[in-house]
């Protein structure tokens, strides 16, 4: 179980680009490194034409994952991915765990659930039944439309709820255009659903986004200590959750990142 005892960053908010067809936020530059330095961009995998769907790419057993209660789940990221995962499409886009030790880095893949191809770069593991709580810490700098990178909720192949940071800027956009953000989008069936809650984030901070579930209702909050929280705002699906994970999407060009410093989920 990885220890920090500092104050988590301030963090940067997600943004969703609404009618765009993709949520979004961004600052201008690139995520910090763990030496401070600018890191090396790792572009995605590029998988050769195939005619066959390949199978899914299941990650050996971590010594990095922390035993909690029966109905919990931690995973640091220390040395190997936990065997509950899985690649969404069945893929292993560009990702590592090696570029800082205890750190998950998901290289940003294209495709959206508000387009016709779906993001290829989410690790997803089973969601549980009843009521639940994710938490995540980020760290992520979106500089260009949409990059999105956080926490999502898969119901099916055209109904999400995604949560993060991510970059929106286009020139009499939406009201849900913010820059630069922190934001909860609901698609179902392809659409956008409600209000993406976009909030305004800070540069070069780190975020803990948290997202839980009761009932129907799914409500999304931030901190940067950890204790603190922001709420962000809320939706309400009437249907069961498929699988629960992380998201790196949405990028028009390859080449940015977002890292990972542990993902957890408990049952109420």
């Amino acid at each position: 179980m990885k220890r920090h005892t500092s104050p988590v960053r301030p963090l940067v908010v997600l943004a969703f680009l609404v009618g765009a067809g993709l949520a979004c936020a961004v600052p201008a530059g690139s995520p910090p490194d763990g030496d401070g330095a600018l890191p090396t961009i790792v572009a995605p995998t590029v998988r050769p034409a195939s005619t066959q769907t390949p199978a899914p790419q299941l990650p050996t057993e971590s010594p990095g994952v922390t035993p909690l209660v029966s109905s919990a789940f931690r995973d640091d990221f220390d040395g190997a991915l936990d065997p509950g995962w899985s690649w969404y499409q069945g893929e292993a886009p560009g990702w590592t765990l090696s570029n800082m030790p205890g750190w998950l880095r998901l290289n940003l893949s294209t495709g959206s659930f508000l387009g016709d191809t779906p993001p290829s770069n989410m690790l997803v593991r089973q969601a549980p039944s009843g009521d639940f709580e994710l938490k995540v810490w980020l760290r992520f700098s979106p500089v260009r439309n949409f990059e999105l990178a956080g926490v999502v909720v898969v119901f099916d192949d055209a109904s999400v709820l995604q949560f993060g940071r991510g970059f929106c800027e286009v020139p009499s956009g939406p009201a849900g255009c913010i820059g630069d953000g922190l934001y909860f989008d609901n698609i179902q069936a392809g659409s956008t659903v409600g209000g993406n809650f976009a909030t305004q984030s800070l540069l070069g901070v780190d975020y803990l986004l948290r997202l839980e579930r009761q009932g129907n209702s799914y409500s999304a909050a931030y901190s940067t200590d950890g204790s603190t929280w922001f709420p962000l705002g809320s939706h309400t699906i009437d249907k069961v959750p498929v699988s629960i994970g992380l998201i790196a999407a949405q990028a028009e060009t390859a080449g940015n990142f977002a890292d990972f410093d542990y993902f957890e989920m408990t049952q109420h």
